[in-house]
């Protein structure tokens, strides 16, 4: 009777050890699920998930100018060059098209400053989209803007030695 005794108890304390062994990990695994639900779904409540689309206020702003074709100084080579300028406001769009006579003229006398081994390089071009935004601001600065525009982007870029 003895050995039957201690069989039925030993079964029955490895069921409750299982029960809490069971329990404990279903904790942990909840717990492990809160904390990455938070951490994803909350981020992108508070606008700072990667995967939050932006507003419509917050989109970029692109103003095409016209393609330049100028002879390069020294060698004598030729650019070819088509941007776009990237506006700190969609209202400056007005303002650059008006300013357009101004702003082409200044970037002219600038590009045609140039030498295809100043540009020739990704620092050169780097540059040269530098000065094209100072040139632009600089040509509307009589508008009342200041610095309407952020950046330039290229769309074509070329340079042919002569």
């Amino acid at each position: 009777m003895g050995k039957v005794m201690s069989e039925e108890k030993a079964p029955s304390g490895n069921k409750k050890t299982m029960v809490i062994l069971v329990a404990g990990l279903l904790v942990v695994v909840l717990a492990l699920a809160g904390a990455v639900a938070y951490l994803f779904l909350g981020k992108k409540e508070e606008g700072h998930g990667g995967a939050a689309p932006k507003k419509a206020s917050e989109l970029p702003v692109f103003e095409k100018i016209d393609t330049f074709v100028v002879n390069l100084a020294g060698s004598g080579g030729m650019l070819q060059i088509e941007f776009q300028a990237e506006l700190a406001d969609g209202g400056h769009a007005q303002v650059l098209k008006a300013y357009m006579p101004k702003i082409r003229s200044a970037l002219i006398m600038l590009l045609s400053s140039k030498t295809s081994e100043e540009l020739a390089t990704p620092e050169g071009k780097a540059k040269l989209k530098n000065q094209i935004r100072q040139v632009i601001n600089e040509s509307v600065s009589d508008s009342g803007l200041s610095a309407p525009v952020t950046g330039v982007v290229f769309t074509s870029f070329i340079v042919q030695n002569q």
